[in-house]
């Protein structure tokens, strides 16, 4: 299978050039739901009452009901279309990865580690936004050929400034050893599993 690389190319020299630069920001199409939250729930078969029940939310020291925190990515994509763009079909309907736009040598791309951390609550009537921030680029040849490691932090933000959670992954960009057709972007969906707060690794 052959896919044309959707990755930013140059010499490292750029690359390490964009460490503490911005990449990527992004701001959720609406608002959060008691819906949106609800149908995560019926979903995942999730039973926890801070999830939909106010008072016993309350009595946890929330002012609302919470969103599981693997809705947080969730919250802050823009709308896939909007009035006055192309019909969806002729662009891309999901942002691309934040560490795509660094320009590297080679045309594979895979994550390494994720790392979540959570701080305020996510409640009905928040937006979401998020700003994701290239943090460092290791070179380095491992086994599958030579790269660099790069690791993007990405912070979600409420409407009011306050940090909801904060991402930590290390991306594996690099020049595979072998025949040209691998896809350029590869990996598992690393979204924390439901729950509320803490820290999850990954």
């Amino acid at each position: 299978m052959t896919e044309r690389s959707n990755l930013a190319h140059g010499p490292w020299e750029d690359a390490e050039a964009l460490v503490g630069t911005e990449l990527m920001r992004t701001e959720g199409a609406d608002d959060v739901t008691r819906a949106d939250i609800r149908r995560k729930l019926e979903a995942i078969g999730f039973d926890c009452q801070v999830h939909y029940d106010e008072a016993v939310a309350r009595q946890h020291g929330y002012r609302d009901v919470v969103a599981p925190v693997s809705m947080t990515r969730v919250f802050s994509l823009p709308p896939y279309w909007r009035p006055g763009e192309p019909r969806i079909g002729t662009q891309p309907q999901i942002p691309s990865i934040a560490g795509a736009g660094v320009p590297g040598e080679g045309d594979s791309l895979i994550a390494t580690q994720v790392r979540m951390d959570y701080g305020e609550p996510v409640h009905p009537g928040d937006r979401i936004s998020s700003r994701a921030v290239l943090k460092s680029v290791t070179r380095k040849t491992t086994r599958v050929g030579p790269g660099a490691f790069l690791v993007v932090e990405t912070t979600y933000s409420n409407q009011r400034g306050e940090v909801v959670a904060t991402e930590t992954v290390t991306l594996l960009r690099y020049r595979g050893r072998h025949a040209r057709g691998t896809p350029a972007v590869h990996g598992r969906d690393h979204a924390p599993a439901a729950g509320h707060g803490g820290r999850r690794e990954s």
